[in-house]
């Protein structure tokens, strides 16, 4: 792998907003489909955990979510993100009712 490819690779796995923007893609509510850039609350969201994870080295948060903000959208490119670049690991998000899901 040469240097500039290296570059990009470990900027893909050193920053999420920049991995979601070229990596991931979301179907917006006009149905289109669209690279994934984070809105004014999932870049908050994102901001203060990992501030966190600076800090004292892990994450945890529990968010309290008003409709319609990405929260869940944010917390699976997340964690879609951690499970891509750790060889091994598995991740799920559980939910309180199958309905729901």
């Amino acid at each position: 792998m040469d240097e500039n490819e290296f570059k990009i690779r470990k900027r893909l796995h050193d920053d999420l907003k920049h991995y979601a923007l070229k990596c991931l893609k979301i179907r917006t509510k006009s149905g289109s489909i669209e690279p994934f850039t984070f809105n004014k609350a999932q870049e908050y969201i994102h901001e203060q955990l990992e501030k966190q994870l600076r800090e004292t080295g892990k994450v945890r948060a529990l968010i309290l979510k008003g409709r319609q903000q990405g929260c869940s959208t944010y917390v699976g490119a997340r964690f879609y993100h951690k499970t891509t670049y750790a060889r091994g690991c598995q991740s799920f998000i559980l939910c309180h009712a199958l309905d729901a899901t």
